[in-house]
C-alpha cells in the first residue's frame, strides 16, 4: 500500500516498489493513475523522478502532493489531492511503464503495478471526521462529505 500525506505546504513522497522486473526499459519515468474509491474520479500524473540504482530490490519513485490547485503540474509529478472530487481516503492505484516523459495518456501502456493508496492529512489540516449515523434519513443512498 502507498501512503500519501496532504500537507498545507508541498509534500514530497518517495515510493519504493519492486517493479523493475515487470519493465522492459527504464528510458522514461512511469505514469501513475489514482482513482478515488469514494467518488470514482481519476487523475493521472508522471512521476517527478525514478531511481533505478537498487533495481534488484526496488525502484524509487518521487511525486509531490500540491497544497493548492495552482501548484499542480501533472507532467512534473505534482498532484493536487484532498478536495471534494479527490478526498482523503482510499484510492486504487495503477502504475504504467511510460513511452515518453511528456505522455499523460495511459491508453495502451503496460501495467507494472496495481494496488491501494491511502491519502491522509497532517495535523495542520482538517482530518476525516466520522459521525454517528442514524436511520431516520429519508435519502439513505447519499454520500455526505464533512470537513
Amino acid at each position: 500500500m502507498i501512503q500519501l500525506i496532504r500537507k498545507t505546504s508541498l509534500s514530497v513522497h518517495l515510493i519504493y516498489l519492486n517493479i523493475y522486473d515487470k519493465m522492459t526499459n527504464a528510458d522514461y519515468r512511469p505514469l501513475i493513475t489514482v482513482t478515488s474509491q469514494l467518488t470514482g474520479k481519476s487523475k493521472t500524473c508522471i512521476f517527478a523522478s525514478a531511481n533505478y540504482a537498487y533495481k534488484d530490490r526496488y525502484v524509487q519513485l518521487l511525486m509531490y502532493v500540491a497544497p493548492i490547485l495552482g501548484s499542480e503540474n501533472l507532467s512534473a509529478g505534482s498532484m493536487y489531492l484532498g478536495t471534494t472530487d479527490y478526498p482523503l481516503g482510499f484510492y486504487d492505484v495503477t502504475i504504467y511503464q511510460n513511452t515518453d516523459n511528456s505522455n499523460l495518456d495511459p491508453t495502451g501502456l503496460t501495467v507494472i503495478y496495481q494496488g491501494l493508496m491511502n491519502l491522509t492529512s497532517d495535523s495542520n489540516t482538517n482530518p476525516v471526521r466520522y459521525t454517528e449515523y442514524n436511520d431516520n434519513d429519508s435519502d439513505t443512498e447519499s454520500v455526505y462529505i464533512t470537513i
